[in-house]
């Protein structure tokens, strides 16, 4: 409701900026700013609604995190920095079986990604949770 006082507000002034002979030549060209404001106001509410999902599985992560492992700064950094689609379980399975064991050569290329990025990010915060020099 408050993003559509908004573009209302917007529209307001920019009708009212250019004049009633103005404003009737440009209604093209107004149309096509209101349209431009709603796709904007399209694309702002589905990034608020990725991060609300982000952040609700980032606490689950985290949840999970201090329930196995209890360690505050390792679990909130993992639940900060696993790419989304894994999970505490997935995390743990890549964590300690090799490469090979997870079938790593026959992977696609966003599953390699996917790995390599949860690795990197574990090593990132055991770093982390131990008081390395970067934090």
């Amino acid at each position: 409701m408050r993003q559509w006082l908004m573009v209302a507000a917007v529209c307001a002034f920019v009708v009212a900026s250019l004049g009633p002979a103005t404003a009737a030549d440009n209604k093209d060209e107004l149309l096509r700013k209101i349209d431009a404001l709603e796709q904007q106001l399209t694309e702002l509410k589905a990034q608020q609604k990725e991060l609300k999902e982000r952040q609700k599985a980032n606490g689950e992560k985290e949840s999970q995190c201090m329930k196995a492992f209890g360690g505050e700064k390792f679990c909130k950094c993992l639940a900060e920095n696993l790419p989304r689609e894994v999970g505490l379980e997935q995390y743990v399975h890549v964590a300690v079986t090799p490469k090979e064991g997870i079938g790593y050569d026959g992977m696609t290329a966003e599953q390699k990604k996917s790995v390599d990025q949860t690795l990197a990010t574990r090593d990132m915060c055991a770093e982390k949770a131990k008081g390395g020099f970067l934090w």
